[in-house]
């Protein structure tokens, strides 16, 4: 048995220190650079929401997007295997962040933050991958359709109202993130960029954690109204901002800060710690 659990525990250290490599860190910087990309057209679909056009406003809307343009398939063939880099290298953070100093509370957080982030962008290179190989699916109908087999197991109700109400406090987190500018500590020095890059993640975060708030209320409002389809995604949300009082001019600003987010995240491929 230690034997077995030494091999094993072996095993996960080599792998994390081959998703450490330079060809590793090289494609999960190209990885932020599709994480751009993907907010840029979100952004860009939501504008032509405010227009009064058609469109699907989230991840799938946005590589739905690019599969349509010629050379789409390569680019998101791309876009899945620089984005699963980049889930390997936060797993690997968590992995080494965890070992280091298992006895703070600090480490373990950050470690808990990196699984969730390699979690994030493993699901992006999923999207990715589904759409280079010819599939294609529906965010907002995917998150009702999750929501209603979460409601009907048991205690589902409350576990996807505390759900919703974690994406809420995600959404919180972005928000003061942005405007506290913590989010510089994920770079290195930008050297003359640093004031437009602080201004692009101020606005970026900020926007993306409204967006996130959104959908936390929407998932909430799906539970205690016992109707699944309320919980529609990153799309909805967007959706159910632009349908309040003067919403096409909040989802015209959302629509801007998540674009800003979109060239932060660029420049976050350029000026990350890695």
């Amino acid at each position: 048995m230690g034997n077995a659990s030494q091999g094993a525990n072996r095993a996960v250290s080599e792998a994390a220190s081959a998703s450490r490599s330079p060809a590793v860190r090289m494609l999960a910087r190209a990885g932020f650079v599709f994480i751009g990309l993907v907010h840029i057209l979100i952004g860009v679909i939501a504008l032509q929401l405010v227009q009064g056009r058609g469109g699907e406003a989230d991840q799938s809307g946005a590589i739905g997007t690019l599969a349509s343009k010629p050379g789409g398939g390569i680019l998101l063939w791309a876009g899945a295997v620089a984005c699963g880099a980049l889930a390997l290298w936060m797993f690997s953070e968590a992995f080494y962040g965890a070992r280091s100093e298992t006895e703070s509370k600090k480490k373990v957080k950050e470690a808990a933050t990196a699984v969730g982030k390699a979690v994030v962008f493993g699901f992006l290179a999923f999207t990715f991958a589904v759409f280079a190989a010819g599939g294609s699916k529906n965010s907002s109908q995917s998150a009702s359709d999750f929501t209603a087999k979460l409601m009907g197991a048991p205690a589902g109700v409350v576990f996807v109202i505390v759900v919703g109400l974690a994406i809420v406090g995600a959404g919180v987190f972005y928000a003061y993130r942005g405007v506290s500018r913590k989010f510089m500590k994920d770079l290195q020095d930008p050297g003359s960029a640093r004031t437009a890059v602080e201004w692009l993640g101020t606005v970026g975060y900020a926007a993306k954690g409204v967006v996130l708030a959104a959908v936390g209320v929407l998932i909430v409002v799906a539970a205690a109204t016992a109707d699944p389809s309320k919980s529609s995604g990153l799309d909805g949300g967007l959706k159910a901002l632009g349908s309040q009082p003067y919403g096409v001019f909040l989802l015209a600003a959302i629509a801007a800060g998540l674009i800003c987010y979109g060239v932060y995240s660029m420049a976050r491929a350029r000026y990350g710690r890695f």
